[in-house]
């Protein structure tokens, strides 16, 4: 071919290169098709001048051309496989690309005849099948490492570059092993360069993962484009003022100066109004951001926002759905669905509105229109389907007289309870239009919200059974403790027949009868919410003056007395300590614990045979050992069957006496140890809980090492 029609050829595709470089730039918005379009241009530059100089298409500016553009195929592909492959396929792009570069620069000194000695001339063919060969295997590299997600993205620059490359390395090759170039390959060159490029600039406009998008808050372009907008608008004053204050001497500074004072305080008004703040944010995120929402931030917000320990759950799900559309207030109505009734929405909070004191109007329509809940819900003038694919209600003048103008219901779905209530929605400050993205965001809150609303509602649930069940426990104890006092005035009415007339009987009655109505009163006063057995008052004891004690705090050894001397079974008390010693645990819970174990030690005592209390020390612990002879208990009963309510093997008990003992002491901060083996009698070891305390005054007749024993 001659060199004029060598020409053509390539004129004509560095004018389709650079047509393409252009198209490749714009589809990549900037960054994304830079490196595209760079090589495009650089092909581009080649074929330009190969045309300008058909004569020599392999040296001189042709020649070098040719090697920048093989040298930006390399470059392309080194940024692409850093980019999108795995992290081993960093290192290939960067070993690749620094062996490009060392042959290009080679090349480029062979390219011009002059610059080097003849016979390193001879060397040209090689390194540029090097060269080419590099492009080629980078672009297998590029495709081999990258990951499924990314090869669909790398696969047509991959097969562009790398063809291009192996048909120059089919030219090189053969050059090599015949000593002359083909013209007809060489011929081949700009059309197949004008149709593959092409594919280039499809693969960037498919691809917008290419583009390296820095790491950019949204609130700092947000503060960035406000204090640019205030610089701008006080320098509009500024000039303005300036230009008052030249038109008249006498009045223009005062002019300029007021100017400026409110030109200052319009901006200041302006920035402190969320609505402007709102609008400014709508208009940078809709021309500067490909997402509308940034989630992460969102996310954190939410979150935030519904575990805040300010404001009540309700106010605290209504702002966490209204902040996410910037809305200055809404309403949440939960779904009642009571059995045998027809499901209704009630009025549970509000943010910013008023609330609702009688039952919400119009309702039929809303739930209907809310369904499954499923979709979000906009109010307008007429039903119907939005462009976003929402549900558009109309709002009656009941639902407005009530809520003011709403803009959106948003359904709260729960997975598992379904839909659970709905949230509506005032208008946001700022308008702006609803997309899918919105309203993907509202349904992700809105599950976000039922979970939270859900787990309130079981906490409150769980501590209303919990009150229950701690009332029902208390009921339980107090029920067993009237047994011991029911027995105590019976004993009364059988000895009155033949005692009435005495008068020592009648004072022992009277003593027997008014302690026995303390103690009713007493079991009654903890049955209120909040009352706890081991703060309960010492004056129902019906101790003596001498054994008084401490709200809380109870000396044993007087209560041991008391208890014994209104026992008939037979009690032998050993007191083996030292000094005065107080227990942090009220009197009646002591004296209950005790008498219970005391009432199940008689039983299971031989007629006559005495139960054993001993008070003692076992280093820092004070103990108290409620041992009988009786025939003993086996391990698997006590483990299994002792401490479980109502577990006994009474044939009038109601098993609670053991476990109320236990349960007294634990709430006090002490416990019980059960020592027994069948055959050989049980011994129960209490743990007292020893106050902090100074010790209380003790009457002038101790029991120090001695024995009481009572019949």
């Amino acid at each position: 071919m001659s060199p004029m029609a060598l020409a053509w050829p390539h004129a004509l595709a560095a004018l389709a290169c650079f047509c393409w470089a252009a198209l490749t730039l714009w589809i990549g918005r900037g960054r994304t098709g830079l490196p595209t379009a760079l090589a495009c241009a650089a092909t581009g530059l080649w074929a330009l001048a190969v045309a300008a100089s058909p004569q020599a298409p392999l040296d001189g500016a042709a020649g070098a051309m040719e090697v920048v553009r093989t040298c930006s195929w390399i470059a392309i592909l080194a940024v692409l496989c850093a980019r999108l492959g795995l992290a081993r396929a960093r290192v290939f792009a960067i070993r690749f690309a620094l062996l490009g570069a060392v042959l290009g620069a080679v090349s480029l000194l062979l390219a011009w005849p002059g610059a080097v000695p003849p016979p390193l001339l001879a060397a040209t063919p090689f390194l540029r099948l090097a060269l080419s060969l590099t492009t080629v295997l980078l672009a297998e590299n590029t495709w081999r490492n990258a990951d499924e997600a990314t090869r669909w993205h790398v696969k047509l620059p991959c097969i562009v570059l790398g063809g291009l490359a192996g048909f120059d390395m089919v030219i090189y090759a053969d050059a090599a092993l015949s000593g002359a170039f083909s013209a007809i390959l060489l011929d081949a060159r700009p059309p197949l360069a004008a149709v593959m490029l092409p594919l280039l600039a499809a693969a960037v406009g498919r691809d917008r993962r290419w583009r390296a998008r820095p790491a950019l808050s949204r609130e700092v372009v947000l503060h960035g484009a406000t204090l640019i907008a205030s610089g701008g608008y006080l320098l509009v004053i500024g000039a303005f003022g300036e230009g008052v204050r030249h038109l008249d001497p006498r009045w223009g500074g005062a002019a300029e100066a007021g100017l400026l004072a409110a030109a200052l305080m319009i901006l200041v008004t302006a920035l402190s109004a969320r609505s402007v703040r709102s609008r400014l944010r709508r208009l940078l995120v809709e021309h500067f951001f490909a997402a509308r929402y940034d989630y992460r931030r969102e996310w954190l917000r939410c979150i935030e926002l519904l575990s805040a320990p300010e404001g009540d759950s309700p106010t605290r799900a209504v702002r966490a759905m209204a902040d996410a559309v910037d809305s200055p207030a809404g309403v949440l109505l939960l779904l009642d669905t009571r059995p045998g009734q027809a499901p209704r929405l009630e009025w549970a909070g509000s943010w910013n509105r008023a609330a609702l004191p009688h039952a919400l109007p119009e309702q039929d329509g809303l739930l209907a229109a809310l369904g499954s809940g499923e979709h979000v819900l906009r109010f307008g003038a007429a039903e119907g389907t939005g462009l976003a694919g929402e549900q558009v209600l109309r709002q009656g003048p009941a639902l407005l007289a009530a809520f003011g103008p709403l803009w959106l219901a948003v359904p709260l779905l729960h997975h598992r309870q379904g839909l659970s209530g709905v949230i509506l929605l005032a208008h946001p400050r700022a308008a702006f239009s609803l997309d899918m993205e919105t309203l993907d965001l509202l349904r992700m809150v809105g599950r976000e919200v039922a979970m939270f609303l859900a787990e309130i509602t079981a906490a409150e649930r769980l501590a209303e059974g919990k009150r229950l069940a701690d009332y029902a426990k208390r009921f339980a104890f107090v029920a067993h403790d009237l047994k011991t006092a029911s027995s105590q005035l019976g004993l009364v009415l059988s000895n009155a027949e033949a005692n009435l007339q005495d008068p020592e009987f009648q004072q022992d009655m009277l003593l027997t009868i008014r302690r026995s109505a303390e103690r009713i009163d007493s079991l009654i006063a903890r049955l209120r919410p909040g009352e706890n057995s081991a703060e309960s008052s010492a004056e129902t004891t019906g101790g003596s003056p001498g054994e008084a004690t401490a709200p809380g705090r109870t000396d044993p050894l007087a209560r041991l007395r008391a208890i014994a001397a209104g026992r008939t079974h037979p009690l032998r008390l050993l007191a083996e300590v030292g000094e005065v010693q107080t227990v942090s645990m009220a009197p009646d819970a002591f004296d209950s614990a005790v008498v219970h174990l005391l009432d199940n030690a008689a039983e299971a005592s031989p007629p006559g045979a005495a139960v054993v209390l001993r008070l003692w020390h076992r280093g820092d612990a004070l103990l108290l050992d409620i041992a009988d002879s009786g025939p003993g208990l086996s391990a698997d009963f006590v483990r299994d069957e002792l401490f479980r309510p109502f577990r006994t093997t009474k044939r009038h008990g109601s098993g609670i006496g053991a476990w109320q003992a236990r349960e007294l002491l634990r709430a006090a901060g002490g416990d019980i140890t059960v020592i027994s083996w069948p055959g050989a009698g049980t011994t129960m070891r209490l743990t007292l809980p020893q106050t902090r305390q100074a010790p209380l005054p003790r009457p002038a007749r101790a029991f120090i090492g001695s024995e009481i024993t009572a019949k």
